[in-house]
């Protein structure tokens, strides 16, 4: 056994997982000293046992209920740590659920999303309530100071008397006072934010310089050709498409608008989220008064920090509190200046007007009360929540979709004002799915469906043999954990009086959701005992149960007493515990969104029943954008409504026409055919035609940078790494040889030459077993090692040939799912990943056993086989396909010049989970940048370099390294320098655009100086498929019903909704089946290479035939979804080493560069593996 094996075994035995550290602090004793009950109407049972520090006195349960508190907090009356402020840096926190005690907010204020500030989160010395220095509580120049603190602006005189600086230029004792000998330097109005500063000066060191002149504020983007695909008669087929836009038109007489900032508390905190800040908004402003603030129909808000009224507010600034006090909340609002709304306004701020008019569109469906409570709000989208939709609307849509477990999908619509666009401005609208709960839907029904994983229809509600089981259920605890998990934040009604009811020949009786309308509800916070809980009741001196307090109290004898009761969360004013039972809960009438825990087979629910076909969501937008009711719910939008008129805003009632192009397709080259996509389909058989399609020639020679190295021909030797549940004692799952030989004979009859024992039955070189907690990872490393290292040529077949270890890794569970489930285990792929593809160097195949077992002895029998083959071929680097070189598609033909070759870029940065980001492992919480490349000119072989950064960071750290690595790898290959560099740029918005293309043409160019002799030309291009821009068909007969009458892939838009700030075009390239094909979004911001306006389009096209996993095109261009895999192969690799080498008692220390660097070339691929290893 190798070293690795003998320290990474000892230190698991030893060390154990260091990743559990210590116990839990949270816990702690009971107080059991009785102190007072008191129960009034609602009908609860409150026991005080030892609230000690309850200094009100007694307890007082308004909510009905059981309550018993048995060992109140002691100390600070306050079991979750001290809340206090810390103003050191400005800003109040207030996290209440700190358990370790006080908050201290010392870096200051919120940071994260895009409508919060990174900075300390305080307001500046013109806000009414700044407290800077503030020793003694809440500082207010305004109406509410607090006068507890020291006021230093009355002393400044005297304080800069102290400092030195009051007497004149040099005078104190103050070293700052000193005045520098020698001439000023001359102050220059040049390029300054202020007339006369000196940015960067020795005066002035932290002057900011004005926007408009930083380098990269100052650069140019590339500009539109004068013509277009669509202009060129030769170049593919002209169409006309309808997108789910339409023309908004300003008033032409400008109108005059007050802006205010706004502020939304809700006791101290402040509101940030738009989820959160306009609920409370509306709820203060509701409650207020004119006087307060203004008619709610004078003003707009934008849900997060803005309002706009056609009258000025009662005063400039003030704060306007709830009706039932401050504490429960108050808006506080300052005004900034006027702003005009207009068609003719010049110079508008394109952010503030595409903000405002979203506003003014929406103002009506955001008060909820106002249009009866039939629209809910969540973030930018608002959902419709109907109640009935007519049968057969909009082609059968799935508007409203019951799901299970009291859960329903209800549709929502979003609108976004797009401004600069070519055709003006327009109002771009989409809808999606989210989930809701089901009104009044009672909590038993729920548990029932949750424990046997099924539905009960209403039908078998009605009957009531459910009843039965749930009187002789006992729950487990498996059972109450996965409940908790989808009560999560739900909130719960309750009915003390009231709870379920069946008739005499057992049938359930439904609930009257009109008459609990007004039914008060709690906040899910835990299941805790049974009813038959007991508690010592001192009115009639007797110990009582829970089941015997419904009965004489309430006169509701409880069916199900074995259930756990819910317990309500005990607050500071009253720590009493107070219990529900099951039965006489349900979810609220209202429907609320729903936060609860989201199972899989809801998820596939969802997925199946929520999805709309192209032609379903196209007739519910033009519905939508008709400003037409859906069901019993009013028009979203309405040219009528009071803020429409009163801004003299309207949009146009139809879908934009827009003019397309579909592009000519290349021709596909096999080994031993071609395939030309005349139809537009977008799709092509390859291992399932008759005949096989096989490999290029040369594809099966294994690559060499050295031009006289021999051929040697490639030949696969499998082997197989069986890997068991770690929930198992064994690995206990058994695999088919046939279906290994039926993969291998599918793989030699696309042309890649394999082992073979005799005629029918390849090669099993070398089998092994791994079962985690069972084995040491340290064998499994040593016999990958030793499939590289022994001697193989007993299977070639000629001298000339080399043999390729292949181990296909098969799996009994998916660790990806079950980490999300188990954490407490390893990810057994990621370890061996990192094994086989970066530490030693052997090619490896994963999936899982099911998978492995149903191959079939064709691949046209098994989807399995082919998809297999496909991905195995590009891992081993074995070229089945690449697109012809000198055929009708010029643009190709230009880019693939052997004269004159590119190198293609694809570059992504993978940023971190949300689990991860929640992990103690500041490893795991690093972004990944990765850079690929093509290293033939052909653009068919890419290669893949990966490096650390911080998380959420966008922009790549030392890009030039990178680059360099690429140029280097493709001059190795080819033998000369690209003449081109093209770069396909993910993940960018159009705010990132100047900075971002500014540092990594930099990059580029740094990078090619330390080339000598290189000349190229560099295009920049952004994707991004963040976008609602939808295309649908005009004409229907021009689309194919296999393909759910979507728009062809090849499709084309370079007018209409495209932008006048840059070059940019959408292209369609997904082959659409259920659902509608989305296109991609593309920004040429850079291009250096003087060619045809129809170059780009065309290429880009192009590259999305040649993605070696499938025999399709695909969303995006080969090289960007190379850059995701590999980026997220990284991630995973990484995670792999950090844990192997935990098993040696390694930890990666981030203050060091050694380490660093070591971390970064773990994410290598191993350069011996002549791949793409990543796919």
């Amino acid at each position: 056994m190798s070293n690795y094996n003998r320290s990474y075994d000892d230190n698991r035995r030893d060390g154990g997982d260091r990743r559990d550290g210590g116990g839990d602090r949270r816990g702690g004793g009971y107080d059991n000293r009785r102190g007072n009950d008191d129960y009034r109407g609602g009908g609860g049972f409150q026991d005080n046992r030892g609230n000690r520090d309850n200094y009100r006195g007694g307890n007082d349960n308004r909510d009905g209920g059981y309550q018993d508190n048995r060992g109140g907090n002691r100390g600070n009356d306050n079991y979750r740590g001290n809340d206090r402020y810390d103003n050191r840096d400005g800003g109040y926190q207030g996290n209440r659920d700190n358990f370790r005690g006080g908050n201290d907010n010392r870096d200051g204020g919120y940071r994260g999303g895009n409508d919060n500030y990174r900075g300390n989160d305080r307001y500046d010395n013109r806000r009414d309530y700044q407290d800077r220095g503030n020793q003694g509580g809440y500082q207010d120049r305004g109406d509410y100071q607090n006068r507890g603190g020291r006021d230093h602006g009355d002393n400044l005189n005297q304080q800069m008397g102290r400092m030195g600086l009051g007497g004149g230029r040099g005078g104190g004792n103050n070293m700052y006072a000193q005045q520098r000998s020698g001439p000023r330097p001359q102050r220059s109005a040049a390029g300054m934010a202020n007339p006369g500063d000196l940015a960067g000066s020795a005066d002035h060191p932290n002057m900011p310089v004005a926007k408009k002149d930083l380098a990269h504020n100052s650069q140019t983007f590339a500009k539109r050709p004068d013509t277009s695909a669509y202009d060129n008669p030769r170049c593919g087929t002209k169409i006309e498409l309808l997108t789910n836009h339409s023309l908004v038109h300003l008033p032409h007489e400008p109108i005059e608008l007050h802006e205010y900032n706004i502020d939304v508390f809700k006791g101290r905190k402040k509101l940030e989220k738009r989820e959160e800040a306009g609920p409370m908004f509306r709820e203060i402003a509701s409650s207020s008064g004119k006087k307060d603030l203004a008619s709610y129909t004078d003003y707009v808000y934008n849900d997060v920090n803005l309002l706009w009224s056609t009258k000025k507010l009662p005063r400039s600034e003030g704060q306007v509190p709830h009706s039932q006090g401050a504490k429960n909340g108050y808006i506080y609002y300052k005004y900034t200046r006027k702003v005009e709304l207009g068609s003719e306004v010049r110079n508008q701020d394109s952010q503030l007007l595409s903000t405002l008019v979203d506003a003014i569109a929406t103002a009506r469906v955001r008060w909820p009360k106002r249009t009866g409570n039939q629209f809910s709000v969540f973030k930018r989208s608002i959902f419709l929540l109907q109640n009935h939709v007519d049968d057969g609307a909009f082609g059968d849509a799935p508007i409203f979709v019951k799901l299970r477990n009291g859960v329903d999908a209800r549709i929502g619509v979003s609108m976004g004002i797009k401004l600069n666009l070519r055709v003006g401005i327009t109002a771009c609208f989409d809808v999606s799915h989210t989930l809701f709960t089901r009104p009044g839907y009672p909590l038993v029904r729920l548990f029932w469906e949750l424990i046997h994983g099924d539905t009960l229809t209403d039908e078998e509600i009605v009957e009531g043999n459910w009843d039965a089981d749930m009187k002789l259920a006992r729950p487990t605890y498996q059972n109450i954990k996965l409940m908790s998990d989808v009560l999560k934040d739900m909130r719960i009604m309750f009915t003390n009086e009231d709870g379920l009811k069946f008739d005499e020949q057992g049938n359930y009786q439904e609930k009257d959701l009109k008459k609990l309308k007004d039914v008060k509800g709690f906040k899910f916070y835990q299941f805790s005992d049974n009813c038959f809980y007991e508690f010592y009741n001192e009115s009639t001196g007797k110990n009582m149960s829970v089941k015997d307090f419904y009965s004489s109290v309430h006169g509701y004898e409880l069916r199900y007493p074995h259930l756990p009761c819910l317990q309500k969360k005990p607050t500071k004013k009253n720590t009493k515990k107070v219990l529900y039972p099951l039965e006489v809960c349900s979810l609220l009438i209202d429907p609320v969104r729903y936060t609860g825990l989201i199972t899989e087979k809801l998820k596939g629910n969802m997925i199946q029943y929520t999805t709309l076909k192209a032609e379903q969501r196209k007739l519910v937008l033009q519905n939508i954008i008709g400003q037409k009711a859906i069901g019993d719910c009013p028009p979203i939008v309405d040219n009528n409504d009071r803020y429409m008129t009163g801004h003299g805003i309207t949009i146009d009632k139809e879908m934009l026409t827009v003019k397309a192009t579909l592009l000519p397709p290349p021709k596909v080259i096999y080994g031993n055919s071609d395939f030309l996509d005349s139809e537009h389909l977008g799709e092509w058989e390859a291992v399932t035609n008759d005949p096989v399609r096989t490999v290029l020639e040369d594809a099966i020679f294994k690559r060499s940078r050295s031009p006289n190295a021999p051929k040697l021909k490639k030949r696969i030797l499998g082997c197989i790494l069986k890997i068991g549940s770690p929930m198992n004692s064994s690995v206990d799952f058994g695999i088919d040889d046939m279906c290994y030989h039926n993969l291998m004979k599918a793989i030699e009859a696309a042309g890649q030459p394999v082992c073979w024992a005799n005629p029918g039955q390849a090669v099993i070189h070398a089998s092994e077993e791994y079962l985690q907690g069972r084995d040491q990872a340290g064998v499994t490393l040593d016999w990958m090692r030793n499939l590289k290292n022994e001697n193989l040529d007993k299977y070639k077949q000629s001298e000339d040939e080399v043999i390729v270890p292949l181990v296909l890794m098969i799996f009994q569970v998916r660790f990806t799912t079950l980490n999300c489930e188990r954490a407490q285990f390893q990810n057994d792929y990621n370890l061996f990943k990192w094994m086989a593809d970066n530490e030693v160097g052997v090619f490896t195949q994963g999936l899982l056993y099911k998978t492995f077992n149903s191959i079939g002895h064709t691949p046209a029998a098994c989807k399995f086989t082919r998809l297999l083959v496909e991905k195995i071929l590009g891992k081993i680097g074995t070229t089945h396909r690449r697109l012809e070189r000198d055929g009708d598609h010029k643009s190709w033909k230009k880019l693939v010049d052997p004269k004159e070759p590119t190198l293609v870029l694809g570059v992504d940065v993978s940023h971190p989970s949300a689990r991860d980001l929640k992990g103690d492992d500041p490893v795991k919480r690093l972004s990944v940048a990765t850079v690929v490349g093509n290293i033939d000119v052909d653009c068919t072989e890419f290669r893949a370099s990966s490096k650390l950064q911080d998380v959420g960071e966008e922009r790549i750290v030392r890009f030039e390294v990178e680059i360099q690595k690429r140029i280097g790898e493709f001059a190795q290959f080819n033998g000369k320098f690209p003449k081109h560099i093209v770069i396909y740029r993910d993940g960018l918005s159009e705010g990132d655009f100047q900075r971002t293309l500014y540092e990594e043409k930099t990059a580029v160019e740094t990078a090619c100086k330390e080339f000598p002799g290189i000349e190229t030309t560099l295009t920049y291009i952004v994707v991004t498929k963040r976008h609602h821009t939808r295309f649908f068909l005009k004409d229907e007969q021009q689309g194919l019903e296999q393909q759910g009458f979507n728009v062809r892939p090849g499709t084309l838009v370079e007018d209409t909704v495209t932008t006048t700030d840059y070059y940019d075009f959408f292209l369609t390239t997904q082959v659409g089946q259920v659902g509608l094909a989305r296109p991609t979004h593309y920004y040429v911001l850079l291009n250096d290479w003087k060619v045809a306006p129809t170059f780009w389009p065309t290429i880009t096209h192009a590259l999305t035939y040649l993605f070696c996993r499938t025999t399709s095109t695909v969303t995006l261009p080969a090289p960007v979804l190379y850059a995701h895999l590999a980026a997220k192969r990284a991630k995973e690799t990484m995670d792999g080493a950090l844990f192997a080498n935990e098993g040696v008692g390694r930890r990666f220390d981030l203050s060091q560069y050694s380490d660093l660097a070591q971390l970064t070339n773990c994410l290598q691929p191993n350069p011996n593996l002549d791949g793409m290893t990543f796919v």
